[in-house]
C-alpha cells in the first residue's frame, strides 16, 4: 500500500506548528498543506524550506489577514475583526482583482522563503470571485492540481462493506490517488458533529488504522492513499480567531489528540505490518522517491526496498 500522510491547517500559529512539526520530525506526516495568511506561516515556511522530504500544498482557508495593506484588497477585509471576512470564499460581492493581488502576494512570500511555489494544490470549484482567483494563481505557479480522483467513501453499516464512487481526471488519469478522508465513519463523523468536550476527548485517530474506519482496506492495489489530519497545539488564536466555520470547535480539542497517534509507536508498527510505502505528492505524482530518501538516510526501518 502506497500511503501520503498529509498534515493541514499548517502555519496556524507558532504554538500549533510546535504540535504540527513534532508529527513531522517523530512522526509520520510526509506532506504539508500550508495557509499562507496566518500568524505561523512564515515559521512554517522556513521549517518547511529544511525539510525538503516533505511536498506542500495550499491550504486556503484564509482564516488570518492579508499580506498587503488591508486598504488594498478593501472588499476582502473585515474591519471588525481585523482579518479576512468570514464568507470570503463564497461571496459575490469581493472584486476578483484584489483577490488575485492578495493571493499573489501571498504566494511570492512563500517562494522567497520556501525556494519554490507550493508543490499541490485541491482543484478550484464554484465560480466566485475568489475560487475564479484561486484558479488563475495555481495557473500562473505551475502548481499541480485536479490530481485526486474523487471518492466518497459511504459506510454502510447494515451491510458491513463500504460503497465508493469514482470521478477520474483525465490529466492525472495515469496516477491513481484516492483521497480517502475519513468523513462518514462513525467516530470521525460523531466527533465531528458534536459539542460534546466527551466524545471529543473519546476521539482516537489511530483507529483510521488500526481499525480500518478511513475504508482503506477497500482501496485498489495500485491506488495511493491520502489520509488527513490537522496535528498542533493550541492557543488562544486558534481557539478563538481561527476556523470562522460552523464546525470550527469540532477540530480543537482534536488536534492535539492527532499529534499523539502521529507519533506512537502502535501506528509505526501498523505501518511495518501492512509494509505501507510512505510517500510525499510529488512521489505520488512524478514517481520520485524523496520521502522513502529521507527514511534511508536517517535509518528508519520504514524505509521500503524496491
Amino acid at each position: 500500500m502506497k500511503m501520503v500522510i498529509r498534515a493541514d491547517d499548517v502555519g496556524y500559529t507558532h504554538v500549533h506548528n510546535i504540535g504540527t512539526f513534532e508529527a513531522v520530525d517523530r512522526g509520520v506526516v510526509t506532506s504539508c498543506d500550508v495557509m499562507l495568511e496566518t500568524p505561523g506561516t512564515e515559521e512554517a515556511l522556513k521549517l518547511l524550506h529544511d525539510r525538503p522530504w516533505i511536498s506542500t500544498g495550499w491550504h486556503t482557508h484564509f482564516w488570518g489577514s492579508p499580506v498587503l495593506d488591508p486598504k488594498e484588497v478593501p472588499s476582502m477585509f473585515d474591519e471588525s475583526t481585523g482579518h479576512f471576512r468570514a464568507d470570503l470564499a463564497r461571496a459575490e460581492d469581493v472584486e476578483y482583482d484584489e483577490c488575485v493581488r492578495e493571493m499573489r502576494a501571498q504566494m511570492d512570500r512563500c517562494v522567497k522563503m520556501l525556494g519554490r511555489p507550493l508543490d499541490v494544490a485541491m482543484k478550484p470549484h464554484g465560480k466566485t470571485p475568489f475560487s475564479r482567483a484561486m484558479k488563475t494563481i495555481i495557473e500562473e505557479y505551475g502548481i499541480a492540481n485536479d490530481f485526486c480522483y474523487s471518492v466518497d467513501f459511504r459506510i454502510l453499516y447494515e451491510e458491513k462493506r463500504i460503497e465508493y464512487t469514482i470521478a477520474p481526471d483525465e490529466k492525472w488519469k495515469e496516477r491513481k490517488i484516492y483521497m480517502t478522508v475519513p468523513k462518514r465513519n462513525e467516530t470521525v463523523h460523531t466527533v465531528y458533529q458534536t459539542d460534546s468536550i466527551q466524545v471529543q476527548k473519546n476521539y482516537e485517530p489511530l483507529n483510521m488504522w488500526l481499525k480500518d474506519e478511513a475504508g482503506l482496506a477497500a482501496l485498489p492495489s495500485d491506488a495511493v492513499s491520502v489520509v488527513v489530519l490537522h496535528p498542533g497545539y493550541l492557543d488562544y488564536y486558534v481557539l478563538k480567531e481561527g476556523d470562522h466555520g460552523p464546525a470550527a470547535w469540532n477540530f480543537l480539542t482534536t488536534r492535539p489528540l492527532e499529534v499523539h497517534a502521529l507519533c506512537s509507536p502502535e501506528l509505526h508498527a501498523w505501518l511495518n505490518e501492512h509494509d505501507v510505502e510512505l510517500m510525499n505528492f510529488r512521489d505520488a505524482l512524478y514517481g520520485t522517491r524523496d520521502y522513502q530518501n529521507h527514511l534511508r538516510v536517517i535509518n528508519n526501518d520504514l524505509y521500503r526496498v524496491i
